[in-house]
């Protein structure tokens, strides 16, 4: 459910692909990308797109994800919460500059000072009490624990976060809570009476549960989790935070509502969410990431299911993916590409791996920056990238004659001339050279 914008250094690299352009920009060039890795690996997305004002939709890989799939948007249930919130500072119900103790009686650990505009910006310095052991919860089948009242486990915050973003799902339980106590009725009533009903979207609900019709199917580590699903987990410990269930039609919608009409909030409010908090977040909201245009929007990822999108209110052009597992599969690149084809720009196609080309830079390398060694390993006619300390591989790509990506996190990797112990090391705008610890001996592995 946890969504950071922070840069990762997860990393990946080294495949060798020849590059070709295709001769137009399509939803259908991406899928034709994709499809073969997906269905593979058992994976699939579906994708919604909006172009000057016309909708494009695609399924990618298995288990027929569209655009009339119900998943769970997981921490995008954030935007619901802050408009709520919102939509009472418009009535004059509450103020930004209020604090909790205003509202809530006081709780063990969670500082009563602390602000609304402090919690929907993630700058409260709070101890995250959701994603905590989320996998133990998630497969639990214990009513005790649903029992549990949840704020009660919050652990000691950090004062020295407090004015500083660090994102944290307690902010957005917490502001449920005052929710209720603003409104005197539940949350998931409040969502529905405020959001789902005047928007008329016919198959969003307040939370999951597995009577939903055409609800996606959970996977999680490859296995249809279905028999684990439980309402009181999306209800009770995601709650404001994650629990909403939705459509990629519905969800156009709402942000088209939500960014083009007054439908939700006064253009004054919308300002307040999109542009106050801090250099990442809003209130409720991501900010743009510089290197990917003018793109506002909440992912969010939770056991069987993860969500991305990005609206650019210059352009009104509007991008969502959704896949029913806890990770979009090579989430960086297909937001790269959707974002090109919103741009009108080509897509770029992978071709055949060109092993000669990248062998002699297998291997173990050191990223000083992060003290974190991976391994570039050559397999047949395929390379992957291994990270050790975090238990991760995942096959690598090449995107031009001297550069090689990784289609997980989106890093490039650049042959240096005249150095076989070092690669150019690129993400998200970050620069550096990584440097060879061990070498792969590739004598007996092309097959």
């Amino acid at each position: 459910m946890k969504t950071k914008n922070s840069i990762s250094i997860l990393l990946a690299l080294l495949l060798n692909v020849t590059v070709f352009f295709s001769q137009e920009s399509s939803l259908e060039s991406i899928a034709s990308k994709y499809q073969s890795s997906f269905k593979e690996n058992n994976q699939g997305v579906g994708i919604l797109v909006k172009r000057d004002n016309e909708v494009y939709t695609a399924s990618i890989g298995n288990h027929n994800l569209t655009e009339h799939s119900v998943f769970n948007i997981g921490s995008a249930t954030k935007t619901f919460t802050a408009i709520l919130i919102l939509q009472e500072v418009e009535k004059g119900n509450i103020k930004l500059t209020d604090t909790i103790g205003t509202y809530l009686d006081p709780i063990p650990n969670i500082d009563g000072t602390l602000s609304i505009e402090q919690l929907l910006a993630h700058e409260t310095g709070l101890d995250e009490v959701i994603s905590r052991n989320i996998e133990d919860i998630f497969y639990a089948k214990n009513d005790v624990l649903y029992q549990d009242e949840l704020l009660q486990q919050v652990g000691e915050n950090n004062p020295d976060m407090v004015g500083k973003y660090d994102y944290c799902n307690t902010n957005y339980f917490l502001l449920g809570r005052i929710i209720e106590k603003l409104t005197d009725q539940n949350y998931f009533d409040a969502v529905r009476e405020r959001i789902i009903e005047p928007l008329q979207l016919q198959h969003t609900y307040p939370y999951v549960h597995k009577n939903l019709p055409n609800l996606a199917t959970p996977m999680h580590d490859d296995k249809d989790v279905t028999e684990f699903l439980d309402y009181r987990y999306f209800a009770n410990i995601a709650f404001a935070a994650g629990s909403v269930a939705s459509t990629l039609f519905d969800m156009e919608v709402f942000y088209t509502s939500l960014f083009e009409t007054e439908k939700l909030l006064k253009k004054e409010t919308l300002a307040l969410l999109m542009e106050s908090g801090n250099e990442v977040y809003g209130l409720g909201i991501f900010k743009p990431n510089p290197n990917e245009g003018n793109y506002y929007g909440h992912g969010g990822n939770n056991i069987g299911y993860s969500f991305r999108n990005g609206y650019n209110p210059d352009t009104k052009n509007l991008f969502m993916i959704f896949s029913n597992s806890r990770k979009i599969p090579k989430s960086e690149v297909i937001n790269f590409d959707l974002i090109t084809f919103l741009n009108g720009r080509p897509i770029v196609q992978f071709s055949a791996i060109n092993i000669e080309n990248f062998k002699d830079y297998t291997g173990t390398y050191l990223l000083a920056e992060a003290n974190l060694e991976f391994v570039i390993e050559l397999d047949g006619k395929t390379m992957y990238l291994l990270v050790p300390a975090q238990d991760a591989k995942s096959e690598l790509t090449q995107k031009n004659k001297t550069t090689l990506m990784d289609t997980s996190v989106g890093a490039t990797f650049s042959i240096i001339e005249g150095a076989e112990d070092r690669l150019k090391f690129e993400q998200n705008g970050f620069s550096t050279e990584i440097v060879k610890v061990t070498s792969q001996n590739t004598n007996s592995e092309q097959k």
